[in-house]
């Protein structure tokens, strides 16, 4: 198995994992092992798409938030935002040290 490949894999292995917790775990659960599976990979826009899926699941609309439905995907999209800051910095500290 040549390196490419071994990186496909485990990142439909990752993605399998990520839409079982969907379907099993609460939504604070799958946007964790969002978070950790998005530093174990250049960029996991699977986080995103399961967000969404609990949201078009189990979402429904909350007269404290105007009515909005999409609460887990603003939550996971501002989680994206925010960790792909902190992912370039870290990198840059290790570049820099």
């Amino acid at each position: 198995m040549t390196q490419e490949y071994r990186r496909v894999f485990w990142r439909i292995i990752t993605d399998a994992l990520l839409i079982a917790a969907v379907f099993i775990l609460p939504w604070w659960a799958v946007l964790l092992s969002g978070a950790i599976f998005f530093f174990l990979f250049e960029y996991f826009l699977e986080m995103l798409f399961a967000a969404l899926l609990l949201d078009l699941l189990y979402g429904v609309p909350l007269s404290r938030y105007g009515g909005f439905a999409f609460v887990v995907s603003l939550i996971s999209v501002s989680l994206y935002i925010v960790l792909s800051a902190l992912k370039r910095r870290m990198r840059w500290y290790a570049l820099r040290q």
